[in-house]
């Protein structure tokens, strides 16, 4: 291993062959011999980084939308939801490209036409309306290495709604085993002097029996951070997420859903499942299996 002295914060090591540039602040750093450039964060017994060059949305990345071949391995930190993209000659991407951590996990995304809402006024609501994951599986951001189906789900809408269909909202295990289910959803809220619970999320197994009847378990409710109740309030640009373990097996399903009570008392409550293309593009709606054991 190389020594280099670097007094001066930054020393450029040159030969005829191998050039070297060490960044630290101690007067010595070690050199990897493999390292054309390295960065030493220990000084004075405590750890430093990196400041990446930062945009506040993706929106903001150096020309997200066109393809340019040249900006191939460029990186950046994009700060409203702690990532680091890099730009791969065609887009930019914050998904890391690891086929081993893929291979016990199925991951469906919302496209962007998929935005839902479900609106309670005065004393009434009973609405209940299916999420559906429709975007196409890529095998980089959304992939199915579980096998698992995607379908229609059949939903109670509630009171005179009836049974509806929603498409891709549906998830029936083919491999039976332990899964952790994580749930994403980009929201929108409003309200209006609400009293009692409003609009909410849910995650819902649908387990087979051996008469091939199914029993249905609620897995999790879950809000958006922001709800606005008791004065008029929301957010435009929220989430709401998810997370739960479960035993399952072939036959299975699990549904995500806005559920809303039967009864409340709110002049208006109103929760969207959000999307758009950069919504779709960016920070999609998803839901991701992890088979954790068999």
């Amino acid at each position: 291993m190389k020594k280099i002295n670097t007094s001066l914060i930054m020393l450029l090591a040159v030969n005829l062959t191998f050039s070297q540039v060490g960044i630290s602040k101690n007067p010595i750093i070690n050199m990897h011999s493999k390292a054309i450039l390295q960065v030493d964060g220990k000084y004075n017994g405590k750890n430093y980084g990196i400041m990446l060059p930062a945009v506040t949305s993706p929106n903001n990345l150096p020309f997200p939308n066109s393809s340019n071949p040249s900006m191939t391995g460029m990186i950046a930190f994009e700060k409203t939801h702690a990532t680091i993209y890099s730009y791969d000659g065609d887009s930019w991407t914050n998904e890391t490209t690891l086929p081993s951590f893929k291979n016990n996990q199925s991951r469906f995304l919302s496209n962007a036409t998929e935005k839902v809402s479900v609106v309670c006024v005065l004393l009434g609501c009973g609405r209940h309306v299916g999420l559906g994951f429709s975007a196409s599986i890529d095998g980089q951001k959304s992939y199915n290495n579980l096998n698992i189906t995607r379908e229609t789900a059949v939903v109670d809408g509630g009171g005179a709604y009836g049974n509806e269909n929603f498409d891709n909202a549906k998830f029936t295990i083919t491999q039976p085993g332990l899964y952790e289910i994580y749930l994403n959803i980009p929201s929108k809220t409003g309200g209006a002097v609400s009293l009692t619970s409003g609009p909410q999320y849910q995650l819902r197994a649908y387990l087979k029996q051996p008469d091939n009847s199914y029993s249905e378990v609620k897995l999790s409710t879950f809000f958006p951070d922001y709800y606005g109740v008791l004065g008029i309030g929301g957010d435009l640009d929220t989430a709401a997420f998810t997370s739960t373990k479960i035993r399952l097996k072939a036959g299975d399903y699990i549904i995500s859903r806005i559920h809303s009570p039967l009864a409340t008392v709110s002049v208006a409550v109103t929760l969207t499942a959000n999307t758009n293309s950069t919504i779709a593009t960016y920070y999609p709606r998803e839901i991701m299996f992890t088979k954790v054991s068999d």
